[in-house]
């Protein structure tokens, strides 16, 4: 009983400073999304501690599905971004030799394009974040948070909408003009 005690003390603290170190990174898109679609994926997470640096995010969108990355687009502007195919890879250093202080937020931005030719469904991300803390790591965190969305069908926009009113509107006004005419 007593080496199990002397155990669990010896471990609380281990797990403790573990459980400090987490970034917790978080993804957020739309719920659906159409064929051709353009849309916005953005992942979010704070710095777990100090010195932070390098940070890496890498996160897949499905396969077929064309990603576009910009250094501009992340906050703070990250120093490096890579798109390949159906990957994006975007990395921070920070000041350096200082890197990201604790609690500093990050947020990865990118840019996913649906196929034309994707089928209706549902479709999955994945990712992970990969960090420093001064000399220790790395340390990966899965990110997590909204990790699918749907292909839906087209829906009618508003200016369809308009369009047909209008169309509409000029076919009875011409049905009038002529019932006067006769009249």
């Amino acid at each position: 009983m007593g080496i199990v005690a002397v155990m669990l003390v010896a471990f609380i603290p281990v797990a403790t400073a573990v459980a400090q170190q987490q970034a917790n990174p978080g993804r957020a898109l739309p719920a659906t999304v159409q064929k051709g679609e353009t849309f916005d994926v953005t992942v979010n997470f704070t710095a777990p501690a100090d010195k932070l640096s390098p940070v890496g995010l890498t996160d897949l969108c499905p396969a077929g599905w064309n990603v576009t990355v910009n250094t501009t687009w992340c906050t703070p502007e990250a120093q490096f971004v890579n798109a390949t195919e159906n990957k994006a890879e975007i990395m921070w250093y920070g000041e350096p030799g200082v890197g990201f202080d604790k609690g500093t937020s990050l947020t990865a931005l990118y840019k996913v394009t649906v196929p034309d030719d994707a089928e209706l469904g549902i479709y999955a991300f994945s990712g992970s974040v990969e960090y420093y803390v001064g000399p220790e790591g790395p340390y990966l965190e899965n990110v997590t948070g909204v990790s699918q969305t749907e292909v839906v069908e087209a829906s009618i926009g508003v200016w369809w909408i308009v369009t047909i009113v209008v169309v509409i509107a000029v076919i009875v006004a011409a049905v009038l003009v002529v019932r006067r005419r006769r009249a």
